[in-house]
């Protein structure tokens, strides 16, 4: 999206007083594990378990639809080597990635960013053990289900991929996946499911066709498409249902809310004060352990993460978030899309 001059005037605002550009540009000190030109990881100050670490880019971006495409594929093509030395670092069997995009997500601080979680059974975190309750009408499935190949055709029109032909093989452990919901996207390399009863609304979950259980196991391109696909499910989510915010949520490997330990990204729409942030969020707390061990040993285990670049032609992509020729749930008058995303931007810094 290209940003107005009223937008990058705030943006540069909120940049002065962002506590993260401080950590970054080291007028705040940083317990960093893990930095290069673009993206820089930190262990949180305040963390959740052990090996709670905290990934962003360099640059200041309040909420994901602002990232250029490049460093949109930097950051999420180092997911599965960030989150490799995360556990090894932890000797953990899985991990969480965790993304809130828009205050009533949980988002507290203007500065795009993911929180990284190193998982097992029996680690008593709980937050994301979620039962499936709600439901979406027909109607609404309806049209999420004809927008979403729309959007992601006219992203592989802007961006070109040599592997996308078609829907690809469906691997066998995605065999009866429709027995939960709706396929609304599939390709190559990702399938898209609706389902029929979520934690909110909307919720959709978005599975590797290559990879059935670890994230580490993907390739900085599959990995990178897996959280395209998952972005523009957050955008279509917001466009056609006119939620406020969406959490994104990796599970991977074999903790007690992932007990078949399959690979999954979740979107889960969120509204303002609908109230989950209780379950979902944690309570900052001081660590009662040495942090700067957990940090020197996350930093051991990080010194040799590269972004490997394939060359290959790439047409110019102008903005990967595109907005899709939503048909309306109703016939209410509502903001555009760059009028929510101002506000979105105006709730988280307040």
């Amino acid at each position: 999206m290209e940003l107005t001059p009223e937008i990058k005037a705030q943006l540069a605002e909120q940049k002065k007083q962002c506590i993260f550009c401080k950590l970054i540009s080291g007028e705040m000190e940083a317990k960093k594990v893990f930095e290069d030109k673009v993206t820089i990881a930190m262990v949180d100050i305040h963390p959740a378990m052990k090996g709670h670490t905290l990934f962003m880019l360099k640059e200041h971006y309040p909420i994901m639809p602002y990232i250029p495409p490049n460093e949109f594929q930097h950051i999420f093509g180092l997911i599965p080597q960030m989150c490799k030395a995360v556990q090894k670092a932890r000797v953990s069997t899985s991990a969480n990635v965790f993304i809130a995009n828009g205050g009533p997500a949980g988002q507290q601080a203007p500065h795009f960013l993911m929180h990284i979680f190193p998982r097992e059974n029996g680690d008593g975190f709980f937050n994301f053990f979620w039962k499936e309750k709600e439901s979406l009408d027909e109607e609404a499935t309806k049209i999420l289900a004809h927008n979403f190949p729309l959007m992601m055709q006219n992203h592989f029109g802007r961006v070109l991929a040599s592997w996308h032909k078609g829907n690809g093989e469906r691997p066998s452990h995605l065999s009866t996946v429709e027995e939960r919901g709706t396929v609304i996207y599939e390709d190559e390399k990702s399938l898209c499911l609706l389902l029929k009863k979520g934690y909110t609304k909307g919720h959709i979950e978005i599975y590797s066709k290559e990879e059935k259980s670890e994230i580490g196991k993907l390739s900085v391109e599959s990995s990178a498409h897996l959280f395209y696909v998952a972005s523009f499910a957050a955008t279509l989510v917001f466009e056609g249902l006119k939620v406020h915010a969406t959490n994104i949520i990796m599970k991977s490997g074999y903790s007690d809310d992932n007990p078949e330990g399959n690979l999954c990204v979740h979107v889960l729409p969120r509204m303002q004060d609908d109230g989950l942030n209780k379950s979902l969020l944690w309570e900052p707390k001081q660590p009662s352990y040495d942090l700067d061990s957990v940090m020197k040993k996350i930093k051991d285990n990080t010194w040799n993460i590269k972004y490997l670049e394939e060359k290959k032609e790439v047409k110019k992509v102008e903005d990967i978030f595109v907005k899709p020729e939503v048909i309306k749930l109703t016939n209410s008058e509502t903001s555009s899309h760059e009028d929510e995303i101002k506000n979105a931007i105006e709730r988280i810094s307040n």
